[in-house]
């Protein structure tokens, strides 16, 4: 399969690698890493076996890229506008977008944009980071959950089958959802919480589990995001937010995204993870006050820094 990555980072990089290890024929967009990737090739450094690429096809352009049957957008959400319109030469006729970000409510901007193509939403639970130049360090986990946006006739269903087994293959741990909004809050149910209370503590996942008040903060949040969901017509099994801190307690210290990109002096995802969905469970008469509060306290932080 033709696949095509926007965004080389730590999620479009890890699984574009996957993906060309395991013998398709996968395009790396890149842009300040393009000449070293060239170069020297796509190093994944991985708790289930290191791996390299030593000529992976990358470009430093997407006009340069070749029409693809898949293309994977996995840049950060802030860029959104700028990235969306550019993919239509990359994309054939009948083909697919699978979009691996955080947040809520993107796939339908973009099936505004492309009404005849498979619009797909991979949701990635992965602790990795990029560790230097044309390297990808992948710690721990590594699950997809997939779901298509438009409703299940025949062919959105072999479509999204063939794009769960594409990655199964390659050794991707992945699942497939009939409702995409509901695997999207589900998760969020990880992100709104650990990711904004990772800046605001100015710490990592090791502390958000062990400190008893960033804990009891934590299953708060996720409580709030249980409510809105049911309030929302979706309703989510508490047992899953059970899962979601159980999963975190396993988890190899690490620091989510949003710290990341926080210290690195970046634009916070924070429309992307709180704002599209208090917006949406507001419109469904649901009152997100943890996660506005959030909302507020990284916008403030940012502005500051």
């Amino acid at each position: 399969m033709d696949i095509a990555i926007i965004g080389t980072g730590a999620i479009g990089g890890y699984y574009g690698a996957r993906l060309a290890h395991d013998g398709h024929d996968v395009h790396f967009l890149l842009h300040t890493e393009y000449d070293y990737v060239k170069a020297h090739g796509l190093t994944v450094d991985s708790h289930f076996g290191d791996f390299s690429l030593t000529q992976p096809n990358v470009y430093r352009h997407v006009d340069e890229m070749p029409p693809c049957d898949l293309v994977c957008v996995a840049v950060k959400t802030t860029v959104n506008r700028q990235v969306f319109p550019q993919i239509r030469p990359v994309l054939k006729d009948g083909g697919g977008i699978l979009l691996m970000q955080n947040g809520f409510g993107y796939e339908q901007q973009l099936a505004e944009l492309y009404p005849n193509q498979h619009i797909l939403g991979g949701m990635c639970f992965i602790c990795s980071f990029r560790d230097g130049p044309g390297v990808i360090r992948h710690t721990d986990y590594g699950m997809m959950t997939l779901a298509e946006l438009a409703e299940s006739d025949a062919d959105n269903r072999d479509f999204l089958t063939r794009i769960a087994q594409i990655f199964t293959h390659a050794g991707v741990d992945t699942d497939v959802k009939n409702n995409l909004t509901e695997a999207r809050i589900r998760k969020l149910m990880w992100n709104i919480p650990y990711n904004g209370m990772s800046v605001l503590g100015n710490c990592r996942t090791d502390v958000l589990v062990t400190n008893p008040a960033l804990r009891s903060a934590t299953r708060a949040v996720m409580g709030e995001i249980l409510e809105a969901a049911q309030a929302c017509g979706v309703p989510i099994e508490a047992s899953f937010a059970d899962k979601m801190v159980q999963l975190t307690d396993e988890m190899e210290p690490y620091d989510p995204s949003m710290r990341l990109d926080f210290l690195a002096g970046r634009p916070l995802e924070t429309e992307a993870i709180y704002g599209n969905f208090i917006g949406y469970a507001q419109a469904h008469g649901y009152d997100m006050r943890y996660a506005k509060m959030m909302k507020w306290q990284l916008e403030y932080l940012q502005a500051r820094k």
